[in-house]
């Protein structure tokens, strides 16, 4: 955090390189916000999915100006709210269930030893919190949703006919249709219907209820705001792009992963979802965080090449007997995975459509929906 002592520049040696991460998927495991509507809104989980649908659907596929992936984030509030949630119980179900990624602790402490680290998250403040603490890692810097449900008031009435509108949402079906991104197809019948029913919710049914002042009030980390904040990042450290590690995972980290990619930099989709995977220049799947710890240590240490060469040459024998700057991390790395190593790729156009295939599968099996 800004004003933390840090032994580096009090030696007079400023950073060349910096970290940013996404949480899920590498600090996280479980779908917090989707765990969330569960909690409170009946059939919650697929009220969630619809809105990510939705969100999904017009920002990739229709592509309509106005949308970003990730305002969803904002859509649900009104909902949970009108279904009982307060900031003191959103506060306490995020002590409650928020699940860190076997190695994360270590992970992210580590990196941060080495190099200014941030985390740019869509998560709510009152889940980040409690990721913060688990973490314990005061030199790493977080951004993420800000929300207070407390702020405005709701009457019967308006909870009455919003809770009605989560059992609309909630009635939708989620067609199994897979849209590639940039790639026109046409929408199927389901998608349409999801389109229609919520355009109409919330493009000219909340905008009459106090329910349109909440969700105005929040300030969500979409994807847009992700890429603005990474080059707010690189302002304040006077640290470019190409000198950038980025680990992303969710739809929401393309537009990051991409600017980075395209710049020189790292771009590490860890876990990642099909889009996260499209921009990235590596991609890793591993139930254990420890592998991102060994990447970003290369990066901080050697560039990007050697990145590069320890993806080409991801065996165990090879990391037993290469040499690196920290041999410990990586036979901590080695002792976690003591059958089968995290799977490694290198991107490249040729096989983006496969890996991107492969990862979300993965993502989908390690970490749930």
């Amino acid at each position: 955090m800004p004003g933390e002592f840090d032994p580096a520049e009090e030696l007079g040696l400023f950073p060349d390189r910096i970290f940013v991460c996404n949480c899920r998927g590498f600090i996280t495991k479980n779908n917090y916000l989707r765990d969330l509507c569960a909690r409170f809104i009946r059939n919650g989980a697929h009220f969630f999915d619809v809105l990510v649908r939705y969100d999904e659907l017009t920002a990739y596929v229709l592509g309509r100006e106005e949308a970003t992936a990730g305002n969803f984030v904002k859509w649900v509030v009104p909902f949970l709210k009108a279904n009982g949630a307060t900031d003191h119980l959103i506060d306490r179900f995020g002590m409650e269930d928020m699940q860190l990624m076997p190695g994360a602790t270590m992970a992210v402490r580590y990196i941060a030893s080495q190099m200014p680290s941030f985390i740019n998250t869509s998560l709510y403040e009152h889940g980040m919190m409690r990721v913060s603490e688990q973490l314990d890692t005061p030199l790493c810097e977080s951004f993420c949703t800000k929300m207070e449900v407390d702020n405005v008031q709701f009457s019967r009435a308006e909870s009455r006919k919003l809770r009605e509108m989560a059992e609309t949402i909630s009635a939708l079906r989620i067609p199994k249709v897979e849209y590639e991104l940039n790639v026109p197809m046409e929408v199927d019948a389901a998608d349409v219907k999801i389109i229609r029913t919520m355009d109409d919710i919330i493009q000219e049914q909340i905008p009459g209820l106090n329910a349109m002042s909440l969700m105005e009030s929040v300030v969500p980390v979409t994807s847009h705001k992700k890429a603005y904040q990474l080059l707010d990042i690189r302002r304040q450290t006077n640290i470019d792009l190409d000198s950038t590690f980025y680990i992303g995972s969710d739809n929401t980290d393309f537009q990051s992963l991409d600017l980075v990619r395209d710049a020189g930099g790292v771009s590490v989709a860890f876990n990642g979802t099909d889009f996260a995977v499209r921009g990235s220049t590596i991609a890793i799947l591993s139930k254990d965080s420890t592998v991102g710890a060994v990447f970003a240590e290369q990066f901080f240490n050697r560039g990007i090449e050697a990145v590069l060469d320890l993806a080409r040459n991801w065996d165990r024998k090879y990391l037993k007997e290469a040499e690196f700057p920290d041999r410990n991390l990586v036979d901590a790395m080695l002792a976690a995975h003591p059958r089968k190593l995290p799977e490694v790729y290198i991107v490249d156009r040729k096989n983006v459509d496969e890996i991107a295939a492969k990862s979300a599968e993965y993502r989908k099996k390690t970490l749930g929906a």
